[in-house]
């Protein structure tokens, strides 16, 4: 069997253009649907190992009209910023970069028209031992209140086996501030089938990203221990009512770690079924869909409830535009970004 890859075009009276699906299906059977609006990973479905019935492991929207707004950000590319940036500001050579707040006083995603609520232009291309889709978008001088004008691309490419590989590049006239990532939820039991609190996490993560009231960081590095030590594995629910809201903080990968080694491995016992993150950043947000609350029907006809699906997001630390401490965010001009992680699945 070789690749295949089909195109699938909707008429949404709610998005401004047409929605185009890319789906790929590699020779292994695993099947990876992609979209233009938000260069969006939309769906995978993946083989039983038993059987040849297939398994949704993304949550996503019943109604694709509900993209319009994304409420929880489900599928999309993040971008300029991922996650929080306090108080929607930053200094930059001594002049105030005053950005669009989208959550209370701070910029989330980068802003309420952020990359992810764009429609992205989009190349087809097979290969021997992949199909790749490149997705490309510009954002202008001023584009939510940031300086610059940003180029960016992302490569999506499917190998042969089970491995989804994501490749970011970006560049800009100006210096600015860049950090992508995905905000694919991923439901590794099958979608509707369990909760995240019954899958075991392991983070080869020493610290975390402390928070204030408003999940912004404050500037200092936490150890990971207690609740947050995930090191060794464990089971997501096993400590999670000891925290407030659950898991949404950005861990801090160990710097001597064997980049050949996974990032993060969530692992469904009940299926055997895991997904494996492999990342060149210094660290992830893991969230545990604490805020889905049922209001939404999703893609297998079930509502959405918490703690449905979670999202690892690898990108560099948020907030780094007012933490020196941190490593920069900032991207020169004419210097060229990249950013490349790949999600391996199978059984055990």
């Amino acid at each position: 069997m070789s690749f295949v890859v089909t195109t699938e075009t909707l008429q949404l009276a709610a998005l401004k253009r047409p929605l185009q699906l890319i789906k790929l299906t590699n020779p292994a059977g695993l099947s990876v649907t992609l979209s233009n609006l938000g260069a969006g990973l939309w769906s995978v479905l993946m083989p039983e190992a038993e059987s040849d019935n297939t398994v949704e492991l993304l949550q996503n929207y019943q109604d694709p009209s509900l993209f319009a707004r994304n409420p929880y950000y489900f599928a999309v590319t993040i971008g300029r910023v991922a996650n929080r940036i306090g108080a929607a500001a930053y200094m930059q050579q001594g002049q105030v970069m005053s950005l669009l707040a989208n959550e209370g006083p701070n910029q989330l995603h980068g802003g309420p028209d952020g990359l992810g609520s764009r429609f992205w232009d989009f190349e087809i291309e097979q290969q021997k031992d992949r199909v790749c889709v490149t997705f490309r978008i510009t954002s202008l001088e001023g584009d939510q209140g940031f300086p610059g004008q940003l180029d960016v691309q992302l490569r999506y490419s499917l190998l042969e086996h089970h491995e989804l590989v994501l490749e970011y590049s970006a560049v800009s006239d100006k210096d600015i501030p860049v950090s992508l990532t995905n905000h694919a939820y991923w439901a590794i039991g099958g979608v509707g089938k369990n909760t995240v609190l019954d899958q075991q996490l392991q983070l080869d993560a020493d610290f975390i990203l402390q928070l204030d009231k408003q999940l912004v960081p404050t500037g200092e590095l936490i150890p990971a221990t207690g609740a947050f030590d995930f090191k060794a594995g464990k089971l997501i629910g096993q400590d999670i009512t000891q925290l407030e809201n659950g898991y949404d903080h950005y861990f801090v990968l160990s710097k001597d770690r064997d980049q050949n080694r996974a990032a993060a491995l969530v692992r469904d016992p009940l299926s055997g079924r895991f997904l494996q993150l492999f990342t060149d950043q210094p660290g992830l947000q893991f969230y545990s869909g604490n805020f889905l609350d049922g209001s939404i029907v999703g893609n297998q006809g079930t509502t959405i409830e918490k703690y449905a699906a979670l999202c690892l997001e690898p990108h560099g630390y948020p907030n780094a535009v007012n933490k020196p401490n941190f490593p920069t965010a900032l991207l020169k001009a004419g210097q060229l970004y990249r950013q490349c992680s790949r999600f391996v699945l199978g059984y055990s």
